[in-house]
């Protein structure tokens, strides 16, 4: 069974270069999957690295 391994909106923060607030203003509005442990909020490292290859943009082939 594989471990899933869970980040904090600071981990998740410094990765990505985006503030922790925006991580907190998505979660509010349910942007990003998240888990609940306690009254903790942690992004699963999986989800976090779907969202990145979600978002990328491949190169445009060029005309010659």
């Amino acid at each position: 069974m594989a471990t899933l391994k869970l980040l904090t909106l600071r981990e998740c923060s410094e990765l990505t270069g985006h503030k922790e607030s925006t991580w907190r203003a998505w979660v509010l509005h349910r942007k990003v999957s998240f888990y609940k442990v306690g009254r903790s909020v942690r992004i699963a490292e999986t989800d976090l690295e779907r969202m990145i290859e979600q978002s990328r943009i491949p190169v445009r082939e060029t005309r010659q």
